[in-house]
């Protein structure tokens, strides 16, 4: 069923497929949402073993290091609009977390895009911002790659995959729901606020 996805991935060997997962997490942390779970997970159907598990793991923890990492320098030496900082500052006043632990609920519900921004913006610990980064990383792929191998050893090949990639969907699709009902909650509190 994603024999062209996986050939995509496989057309300079199976090792070209961890700098495509590097490169497509970097991007997604830098310029725009790339949905990385999703290529992620294709790539770690290609294999679902230990090893290759964790090569991805590893290498998509890098990539997001990397990525929030370059975007923090970047934003650092660079000077924003000063509205910009302002809007993002004022996000981040409406959020439960305050400070770098959000970038955990990040991984579960995407409330601050372009992490590697706010940790400069908000001038949030960038030693343990990343910790958290890792953490989270680390925690969200494992259960990612976690959930395709139990679909492998549960059903034949075909089903696997079309069961882990309609999952990551959904997942996804939790998760922007999740982050607009919490947006649209803070707007609703923000507005109570304005009215007391």
């Amino acid at each position: 069923m994603f024999e062209g996805l996986f050939d995509w991935f496989l057309e300079y060997g199976v090792h070209y497929a961890l700098l495509g997962i590097f490169v497509i997490l970097v991007i997604d942390s830098t310029i725009f949402p790339a949905l990385p779970e999703l290529f992620a997970t294709i790539a770690f159907l290609l294999d679902p073993t230990l090893w290759w598990g964790l090569a991805l793991l590893i290498t998509a923890v890098a990539a997001e290091f990397t990525g929030n990492s370059l975007l923090y320098a970047l934003v650092k030496r660079s000077q924003l609009p000063d509205f910009i900082k302002k809007a993002m500052n004022k996000w981040t006043e409406f959020i439960f977390l305050k400070d770098e632990r959000i970038i955990l609920v990040n991984r579960v519900a995407p409330i601050v895009p372009f992490t590697g921004a706010f940790i400069a913006v908000c001038e949030w610990n960038y030693p343990r911002s990343m910790f958290y980064l890792v953490i989270g990383g680390l925690a969200k792929y494992s259960a990612l790659f976690a959930l395709v191998g139990l679909f492998n050893y549960q059903f034949n090949r075909e089903d696997a995959q079309l069961l882990t990639i309609v999952s990551i969907f959904v997942i996804i699709g939790l998760s922007f729901v999740s982050s607009y009902l919490y947006r649209k909650k803070l707007d609703r509190s923000a507005d109570a606020d304005k009215d007391v």
